[in-house]
């Protein structure tokens, strides 16, 4: 949730996190740091990473 901390974290400056934050609210839709949507997003994140370690371990 700060900006300046992320930018550090990321190696970029402050307002390339800010373009990025704006991209995913386009993507996503404006709701997507809700709780409720930030769960979903959560969730959706992990079950891919998921899916794809299975699919890896399968050659599917």
């Amino acid at each position: 949730m700060s900006p300046a901390r992320t930018k550090d974290a990321l190696h970029v400056h402050v307002n390339t996190v800010a373009q990025r934050l704006d991209r995913v609210s386009r993507l996503l839709g404006p709701d997507w740091q809700t709780p409720a949507r930030a769960l979903e997003i959560q969730l959706a994140l992990r079950l891919h990473q998921l899916s794809s370690a299975v699919a890896g371990d399968t050659g599917v």
